[in-house]
């Protein structure tokens, strides 16, 4: 397969907005940045001597089958271009384990550094707290695809509305190197491009990228439409509470992404308590 495939007209699905747009321009222009300075087929090389993948999918799914509730992939992120959220000190390695030990399944990181202020670096330092990580970036091109592989990823995100139809040929090519792809939609079409797909992993999307406001009836309209034997259902965007966990899981989400309510938090450890509904250990009194 080619190793870089760029985003064709999507169609019968929305044309990107301007902001969006802009963004997929931007980080296109990273990544050929980044090709000069490591060829695609020496990144496909490297990936024979990473350390094997992690089953990111695996631990959602078994999450819930053990517990009956939405596992939380916990976010870490400097900055993000859907949110107006910003984190001014982000050591990656320490809320990585306080999101471990505050009960995340898995959590993210990000290796793009304009857009979410996050490094390749970031992995090594996530992976400290044993979680399976996805790579949380706008990816536009498979080469970085790979280069989440190499960096330590062990899912990659695909946006449908900015892959459009070419999002199978991303999705094959995550499978092809053992990664998961979390495939996020917004819309029945979107849905239906994943699903055709073969997407296996699929997070339906409340926050609209180009206005960044969150609509809950994209949970009411989508999360039940997932077919629960064909894809694990994932809720993201929004998410701020123990109720808003309860009411996603009740229309069909099996697990939750959570990123924005965390980062604004003074301190994420104890928000994501919290989110879940449970007490931090050191705060419990004898």
């Amino acid at each position: 397969m080619a190793e870089t495939c760029h985003v064709p007209d999507i169609g019968r699905l929305p044309d990107l907005g301007p902001r969006v747009s802009g963004l997929v321009a931007q980080r296109r222009a990273d990544v050929e940045n980044a090709k000069k300075k490591r060829s695609g087929g020496s990144l496909t090389g490297a990936i024979g001597e990473a350390a094997k993948t992690v089953g990111f999918r695996a631990a959602l799914y078994n999450h819930f089958a053990e517990k009956g509730r939405p596992g939380v992939i916990a976010d870490i992120q400097g900055a993000s271009p859907f949110t107006k959220v910003t984190r001014a000190r982000l050591d990656v390695s320490d809320l990585a384990q306080d999101f471990h030990d505050a009960g995340a399944v898995c959590v993210s990181a990000c290796q793009d550094r304009r857009l979410y202020r996050g490094s390749l670096a970031d992995f090594g330092a996530a992976r400290a707290a044993d979680l399976p990580i996805l790579a949380n970036d706008l990816v536009v091109d498979l080469y970085q695809v790979i280069e989440a592989r190499y960096a330590g990823a062990d899912a990659v995100l695909l946006i449908a509305g900015v892959l459009g139809a070419a999002l199978s040929d991303f999705v094959s090519r995550a499978e092809s190197v053992m990664l998961d792809a979390l495939v996020e939609v917004r819309s029945q079409g979107e849905l239906a491009l994943a699903l055709d797909a073969g997407a296996n992993l699929i997070a339906v999307n409340a926050r609209d990228l180009e206005t960044m406001e969150v609509d809950p009836s994209v949970f009411e309209a989508l999360l039940p439409k997932i077919p629960p034997d064909r894809a694990l259902a994932v809720a993201a965007g929004g998410l701020a509470s123990l109720a808003d966990v309860e009411t996603v899981a009740a229309l069909g989400a099996k697990a939750v992404r959570i990123g924005s309510a965390l980062m604004a938090a003074p301190d994420p450890y104890v928000r994501l308590h919290e989110i879940l509904g449970t007490e931090p250990d050191d705060l419990v009194e004898d």
